[in-house]
């Protein structure tokens, strides 16, 4: 291959890294996936490392020549989609096993920022009302909560479309529901405003996110599991300042 075809594979395998860590893949399996693929095309990979924030690709070509390239992760691009995951692991693994022409290569789907998904959708609502219920609320209660949790989902398209910064996104997004809560039971459609609002708070809790940041400590990845957990922390603390500052303004709960 010509080196511009070689400094074309490193961007294409740089393009997936970024986009796992993107989609919620630990550092070290961006890293792993990286470095598989350029091996498989007998590249000498001299570095290969990501963090959450950033991604950087050091090879040696045939001919000796180094090529470095690096990218930066946003955050407000990151997120959990084990889905979109899914195919790129499947497309690493594919250049892995039987490396294709570079020209060739699988096309990473292109992450847009609207992601419509109908099963999605239906999660939200019915995951906001089955814990409505789970908690002690009735089923007025959890049509309420399912009916929030539809429009929590649409707010979340929103923020992916804008781009928007997580916390704050989860702090207007977490005020919102809680005064649309109000709203509801104020006339009559929900029982127990509290037992809407757990229902609805739960599709807020980062629990995996907070989860994937305590496991990057267990692969050494300190700065990136740091990150994370602290990322984690601020979006729970963002989801009771949203939630308070709705009951405050109404009074307290009803």
């Amino acid at each position: 291959m010509t080196r511009k075809e070689w400094e074309a594979l490193v961007e294409y395998t740089l393009n997936i890294g970024r986009q796992m860590i993107e989609c919620g893949a630990e550092a070290w399996r961006a890293e792993n996936t990286m470095a598989r693929i350029l091996r498989a095309y007998g590249l000498e990979v001299l570095d290969a490392h990501s963090i959450a924030t950033q991604a950087v690709v050091t090879v040696r070509m045939p001919d000796g020549y180094h090529y470095t390239s690096t990218c930066m992760i946003l955050p407000e691009k990151t997120g959990t989609n084990l889905g979109r995951l899914e195919l790129l692991n499947a497309a690493a693994r594919h250049i892995c096993e039987d490396p294709p022409p570079v020209e060739e290569l699988p096309v990473c789907l292109d992450a847009s920022g609207l992601r419509w998904s109908w099963s999605e959708a239906v999660g939200y609502i019915l995951g906001a009302g089955a814990f409505a219920v789970f908690f002690g609320g009735n089923l007025l209660d959890g049509l309420a909560a399912a009916f929030l949790g539809g429009l929590i989902y649409l707010m979340g398209q929103v923020r992916r479309f804008h781009q928007q910064n997580r916390i704050i996104y989860t702090l207007v997004a977490c005020f919102l529901s809680g005064v649309l809560a109000r709203l509801c039971a104020g006339i009559g459609f929900g029982t127990h405003l509290d037992m809407v609002m757990i229902g609805d708070i739960m599709l807020f809790i980062p629990g995996l996110a907070l989860v994937n940041g305590v496991r990057e400590f267990f692969y050494s990845d300190i700065l990136t599991g740091i990150y994370r957990t602290i990322e984690a922390v601020l979006g729970a603390g963002a989801i009771a300042v949203g939630y308070a500052v709705s009951l405050m303004i109404g009074g307290g709960v009803l």
